[in-house]
């Protein structure tokens, strides 16, 4: 079934024409995207990785504006939301983390320009003026270090030209009322000096649920950012300087209530919930998007990130490269954690102040010998503070309550690593890495109130936990001609300590429980690099094999309503992804990607129940075995396709037509891996017209997203304090557009 809906896809792409970002539509050839995945300048072909590169262009004709915008065209990748960001996060082959826990940091990692974005909401970031993404699937501890056991997200952003140059676009979307803005200028300003400016503002006026009680559009977003880019360079000497900065101010996050189950009805759930849906006439269904929660929803970030890199090369080649990083990231959420009009848990305000401190040393050999190497260094200081208030229950018979919390994390890694090539031939290369790293992690929390999701009264607690450990890789490469390329690899992942800081007592009263331990990964693939049809067809195939040790699984815990971590004994993850370009004819292109993930726990004893077993009382003892079961959040398949057909109309005018599908398997959300949280294998359509003129400086296009209006969520999960109700975060709905674009 899968097979032939894929090959009716590809047929109907086909019929338009289909294009291949990284290509010139007047070429009879697929150029080649230049990735740095291994901390250098190479063409896609030459790295032994797993990988997904997106250019600028590609992830602007998409609609792809954000990091968590990538699971629509980046097979393998999911997000899953939050009503708060912090709590967010990216998968990659079903493996990731996404917990409202400080002291708990995602298996993915997000470095921009070099510099690790840090934990949750702080990796979310805009894509504007960015020059490529790379999606790197697999453990990519050697060289991307700090937390990378599933993958990594290496965003590049433009660099400043030689001569005098910039871009405009604006972009309205109907649906949200959504306005969008982005634009650069750059060029030399002094002799061996240039620069570029770059930014964007993002303003939406409608939202995607609405609020009887309150009368007003929820989840609505406003954000503006600003970057400069400067790079001086004299002789063999170069530094490049980075200063970027964003505004966020949304109102965001609502759910909306996806379903019910009367078996696992509590008295909270028949009290307040029921009687408060049928009031507003609230259906809990795939569809419904209506909101009856009367406190407030807000979302206020401020990020600053700052990048030094400065080298210099050597007479015999060598570079000698420092990159040292600066982020700070700070949020301010109110939401309202009932989502009922009824006062149990309103104004719930969190506030969050993360900053990183990074400093990495390469020395990099030269690209023109038989042993390619890169030494380096790393440093990496993170100090994370919070407090929140939960506060509710005025004029119910829970009484008036609060709870107030305070808590800061503090984490610092060193690492020294080591990565290379040796060309024993023109075919044969081997390829290994190490890196060895210590990492600390200081967790400190106090927590005082009467709050009744909490036990009441005080608490004070801090827990210190290091490791020393080691990640590497080894392989080897074989090429047979230009056109064909094929490596086996072997590697060795990691993922430092956790602290659960989020269940409560656990964290104050047992706190050796508290601690995971770090999540380890052996990872073994076999890639394959093709090229065909005098290099108009590029075929990229790579099939997986990773055991994961000691996974930190997150899941919703029924008896506490909160999300609880824990360490699943072994995961085991294998697959296939393929990703291929191809240049039919004159003017179209086809470009795409394949993944097959079955991840399974061979190993997870001890998982929460869910809220039905628990209500029947047929929960095991320490928690239900979810050994044998597949992991939550992982569609098995996914794909994707896109497609544009380019013909000239009169003199440096030329007419397209787009088409994008991208489709996604049933996936069960709920990390207890209840029926309930089920999502149905959904595809979502884009269509894009347009008109270019004076060869490409000026555009005009229209288009609509999601075109048959498909319904989707993102998340399914357990509603906080009423048992038996589950709510939903919806994928975006269909909505139509126009975009201007100019460039000079």
């Amino acid at each position: 079934m899968q097979l032939k809906m894929m090959c009716g896809v590809a047929w109907a792409a086909l019929t338009i024409g289909t294009p291949f970002a990284a290509a010139a539509q007047d070429s009879a050839v697929v150029e080649e995207l230049i990735v740095t995945a291994q901390k250098r300048e190479q063409g896609l072909s030459q790295v032994p990785i797993s990988i997904t590169a997106l250019s600028g262009e590609q992830l602007e004709r998409s609609g792809v504006s954000r990091v968590e915008d990538l699971y629509a065209i980046a097979p393998s990748v999911s997000f899953s939301p939050a009503q708060s960001s912090s709590g967010a996060g990216l998968r990659i082959r079903g493996v990731g983390s996404a917990a409202f826990s400080s002291a708990t940091e995602s298996s993915v990692s997000t470095i921009i320009d070099g510099v690790v974005a840090g934990p949750g909401g702080a990796a979310l970031t805009d894509l504007f003026d960015v020059a490529r993404v790379e999606v790197l699937r697999g453990p990519q501890g050697t060289l991307f270090g700090k937390n990378s056991s599933a993958g990594a997200i290496n965003v590049v952003s433009r660099a400043p030209t030689d001569a005098f140059s910039g871009f405009a676009n604006l972009r309205y979307g109907e649906a949200l009322r959504e306005i969008r803005a982005e634009g650069a200028i750059s060029g030399t300003i002094a002799p061996n000096l240039r620069a570029r400016l770059a930014g964007y503002r993002l303003t939406q006026n409608e939202g995607q649920v609405w609020n009887p009680v309150r009368k007003t559009d929820e989840n609505k977003r406003d954000r503006w950012g600003l970057r400069l880019r400067a790079d001086y360079e004299i002789g063999p000497n170069k530094l490049d300087f980075i200063a970027q900065y964003e505004e966020q101010d949304n109102a965001c996050c609502r759910v909306s209530f996806y379903g019910l189950d009367s078996r696992a009805y509590g008295a909270l759930t028949r009290l307040y919930l029921l009687p408060r849906q049928a009031a507003n006439g609230v259906v809990p269904s795939p569809d419904n998007r209506l909101s009856i929660a009367d406190g407030p929803l807000n979302e206020s970030t401020q990020t600053t990130h700052l990048v030094a890199t400065a080298s210099h090369e050597f007479q015999n080649g060598h570079v000698l490269r420092s990159i040292s990083g600066y982020r700070k990231w700070e949020e301010l959420d109110t939401i309202d954690v009932d989502g009922v009009d009824v006062n149990l848990g309103n104004d719930a305000r969190q506030q969050r102040d993360l900053s990183i401190l990074s400093e990495e040393l390469q020395l990099i050999s030269p690209g023109d010998q038989n042993l390619q190497y890169v030494l380096g260094l790393y440093f990496y200081d993170q100090n994370s503070g919070g407090d929140s208030i939960t506060a509710g229950g005025a004029g119910t018979i829970l009484g008036q309550s609060s709870t107030t919390s305070r808590g800061t994390v503090d984490v610092r890694n060193y690492a020294a690593f080591a990565d290379g090539t040796y060309d024993f031939n023109e075919q044969w290369q081997a390829f290994a890495g190490l890196r060895v790293l210590y990492e600390k992690m200081e967790v400190s929390s106090q927590r005082s109130g009467n709050y009744f999701a909490f036990s009441p009264g005080t608490f004070q607690g801090k827990i210190s936990t290091d490791d020393t450990n080691w990640v590497g890789r080894v392989g080897v490469r074989f090429v047979p001609n230009s056109n064909q390329s094929y490596y086996l690899s072997a590697s060795r992942g990691y993922k430092g300590r956790a602290v659960d800081n989020s269940t409560g007592n656990l964290f104050f009263t047992n706190p050796d429980r508290a601690v995971l331990n770090p999540e380890l990964v052996h990872a073994y693939e076999f890639g394959a690099r093709t090229k065909w049809w005098e290099n108009r067809l590029v075929l990229n195939l790579t099939f997986f094999y990773s055991d994961f040790f000691d996974y930190q699984a997150g899941s919703f815990d029924n008896v506490t309503s909160t999300v609880i971590l824990r360490n699943a004994g072994k995961l085991n993850t294998k697959g296939v992804e393929a990703d291929f370009a191809l240049i039919p004819w004159q003017g179209g292109s086809i470009s795409g990607g394949l993944a097959y993930v079955d991840a399974v726990f061979e190993d997870f004893k001890g998982a929460p129940c869910t809220v039905v077993q628990n209500a029947l009382r047929t929960c095991p003892v320490g928690g239900q075995d979810l050994s044998g079961r597949p992991l939550s959040n992982n569609p098995k398949w996914q794909y994707n396709i896109r497609g544009q057909q380019n013909f000239p109309l009169a003199d440096a005018i030329e007419g397209y037509v787009r088409g994008e599908y991208s489709w996604r398997d049933d996936v069960t959300y709920g990390g207890d891996l209840n029926p309930a949280t089920r999502q149905p294998a959904f595809g979502v359509a884009n269509f894009r017209v347009g008109l270019t003129f004076a060869d490409g400086d000026y555009e005009v296009s229209a288009f609509v997203e999601n075109a048959f209006d498909e319904s989707y969520a993102l998340r399914i999960y357990d509603s906080p304090a009423f048992p038996g109700s589950y709510s939903a975060f919806f994928g975006p709905s269909r909505t139509y557009g126009a975009e201007l674009r100019a460039k000079f």
